[in-house]
């Protein structure tokens, strides 16, 4: 008999050793969950007197990916975006405590380790060492507030069967989210933004099917962003290639329930900021790249071209 694929749960844990399974602390409601199993088949065409190209295979190295995404919850978007800005900072004696995420420029610069396991009516699997290469953002005029992401780790392992406890923090709705340019609020009809990172896995002769190591590349950002075009300030901040702040941001509720996400930059420059009149008002699409500055970095200092701010229950320690 088929088996319900909504059935499927996804947990995840930060890492004690890098690339050791470990036990779901978090399960992450869910939309779109797509992994992938890389295994590498190796020819053997070692020649025997015979017309065929090949006489086999030998298995070579290990490795897989992990897509998933959905609606961005204060609480467990946290452990995407450690993977990508794993400069961390946690203010506040109780809850409502205050998370920055940034970009780490001090030791080896990675992320943590991170295991997501995969519990479904046919088993639990698990897939440890993963490090995010992307995570997007997306926001409009109804619906909720979501997020998309893509990991590459090392190949899976099975799992015991653990016990799923979701959380109780509401999803976040998109009309409730505030975005400002230069620090005035703003009209936005939609609009993206993705932190992005190169990940490579770093593949040798080592004894071990499972790469040497997954190693994350340098921060970025860049988003677009459809605005009703009131007057002509942004087209001509546009063709100026002027530097202004954006801030993305939504916060609910008070007190030790209180939740809230800011994604800041700093120096948000427009690639593109041409008039549409495709509708029956005029709009102006943007697109926008963000540029490392010294004032969205955390404690490690250096620069970075975002700082995002969680304001949940979670308290130190939960990320990284």
């Amino acid at each position: 008999m088929p088996k319900p694929s909504h059935l499927a749960a996804l947990g995840v844990a930060r890492e004690s050793t890098r690339g050791t399974a470990a036990a779901p602390t978090m399960w992450i409601p869910w939309r779109t969950l797509t992994p992938k199993d890389d295994v590498m088949l190796i020819d053997d065409k070692g020649q025997r007197g015979a017309a065929v190209e090949s006489f086999g295979i030998v298995q070579g190295q290990k490795g897989s990916t992990l897509d998933f995404g959905g609606d961005v919850f204060a609480d467990s978007i946290g452990f995407p975006l450690v993977s990508l800005l794993p400069d961390v900072t946690v203010t506040g004696a109780a809850a409502p405590y205050v998370t920055t995420f940034s970009t780490l420029n001090s030791g080896d610069t990675q992320p943590p380790g991170q295991t997501y396991t995969i519990f479904d009516p046919l088993g639990t699997w698990q897939y440890p060492g993963e490090q995010l290469s992307e995570l997007g953002f997306k926001w409009n005029a109804d619906g909720l507030f979501e997020y998309s992401s893509k990991a590459t780790g090392w190949t899976y392992v099975p799992g015991t069967t653990p016990t799923v406890s979701n959380t109780a923090v509401k999803p976040v709705a998109n009309w409730t989210i505030l975005t400002k340019i230069a620090g005035t609020t703003m009209f936005v009809i939609d609009g993206e933004l993705t932190i992005k990172r190169a990940v490579t896995a770093i593949r040798g002769a080592n004894g071990s099917q499972n790469p040497y190591a997954i190693w994350s590349g340098d921060v970025s950002v860049e988003g677009k962003l459809t605005l009703v075009m009131e007057d002509a300030s942004q087209k001509t901040i546009f063709q100026n290639s002027t530097a202004q702040s954006l801030d993305v941001s939504f916060l609910a509720g008070s007190g030790a329930t209180q939740t809230g996400v800011q994604l800041h930059c700093t120096t948000a420059v427009w690639s593109e900021g041409t008039q549409s009149y495709g509708k029956d008002y005029i709009e102006l699409p943007v697109s926008f790249r963000t540029y490392g500055n010294t004032t969205d970095i955390g404690a490690s200092g250096g620069y970075s071209p975002i700082k995002v701010t969680l304001t949940n229950a979670m308290p130190s320690g939960t990320y990284k």
